[in-house]
């Protein structure tokens, strides 16, 4: 399995761990990834995400170049015998997305801890072990192995059973579509919904750059409150300006002129913002509240040096 480009939430972590095997599917990965949506009804503790990256449908289900088969036990007149399906899906070439409850998962922060339903892939297996992608209990998106006895107990008392079965479709060669890039960098240049009035979207969603507004105001909550924060939204924000400068990277001089200068300032965003990720990691550890006012500086100044890049991107592009 390859190191999946995007790791902040596991819905676009698995989906490109099994897709990062093959090189084909790199022109539709950069011709995406692009757009970023704030779900604010996480302030209410509804949405468990704050910052993701944005696709009009679930990202489980949007790659081209992968058949996607979903099960759940209710399809079946009988009762599912789980490590059975699984090796036979495995057999059959498949990649198996599933449910299970931590608290059976070994190198989980819940084995035996907590029971706590969360998702798995499983990718293979050897004698009477599954192999294994997830996070571990260390927060480390990685391989581990669970025995077919721990992997049964897991699936049987999740609370939540869907299964998605992965089959890479070798025949669909996807190719780079220059007017979808330049569309989503508009978009998420001038903080346009994307949505078009197709796909699902959560309550009053902010897009784009307007997203930074939104990570001012729940720093200020943070800081406020003295709360603990969520180092997710910052790792996001690092994937996305890391996928830009491999954009830019990957792209050949028929799409884009001033390339080395741009590959400059997009790596001084990837700099920034991975800085402003280890700030967020600082405050875990302090708990002081000045780290927060030196994150609030930090995003702003992110904020108004990618406002320019984009600009000159923009420009700078071929379509």
């Amino acid at each position: 399995m390859s190191k999946p480009r995007i790791t902040g939430f596991l819905h676009h972590a698995y989906p490109l761990s099994i897709v990062g095997n093959y090189n084909d599917y790199l022109p539709w990965f950069y011709s995406n990834y692009v757009q970023l949506i704030c779900n604010t009804d996480y302030f209410e503790g509804i949405n468990d995400h704050l910052i993701d990256f944005y696709f009009p449908n679930d990202p489980l289900f949007s790659f081209p170049c992968m058949e996607c088969f979903a099960v759940k036990p209710e399809f079946f007149d009988n009762k599912i015998d789980i490590v059975p399906f699984m090796i036979n899906s495995i057999n059959k070439k498949c990649y198996v997305y599933t449910h299970v409850d931590e608290f059976f998962i070994p190198n989980r922060s819940a084995y035996n801890y907590k029971h706590f339903t969360h998702n798995i892939l499983v990718y293979g297996y050897e004698k009477n072990n599954f192999k294994v992608l997830g996070f571990d209990q260390n927060s480390n998106f990685t391989h581990t192995e669970v025995s077919f006895k721990e992997f049964s107990l897991g699936y049987e008392n999740a609370n939540y059973q869907l299964t998605i079965l992965y089959n890479y479709n070798d025949y669909i060669k996807p190719k780079f579509d220059i007017n979808n890039l330049v569309r989503s960098l508009n978009d998420y240049k001038f903080s346009i919904n994307s949505i078009n009035g197709n796909g699902f979207l959560p309550e009053n969603p902010v897009f784009g750059l307007n997203i930074y507004m939104q990570l001012d105001f729940y720093l200020r909550n943070v800081r406020e409150s003295q709360q603990k924060i969520d180092i997710r939204p910052f790792h996001i924000l690092w994937e996305h300006k890391k996928t830009m400068f491999d954009r830019i990277e990957y792209l050949d001089d028929d799409f884009i002129i001033n390339k080395e200068e741009l590959l400059k300032k997009s790596r001084d965003l990837v700099d920034l913002s991975i800085g402003c990720r280890n700030t967020a990691l600082k405050y875990i550890f302090t708990n002081n509240s000045k780290t927060i006012t030196d994150l609030l500086s930090s995003i702003d100044d992110l904020f108004y040096k990618e406002n320019i890049f984009l600009d000159e991107l923009l420009v700078n592009l071929h379509k």
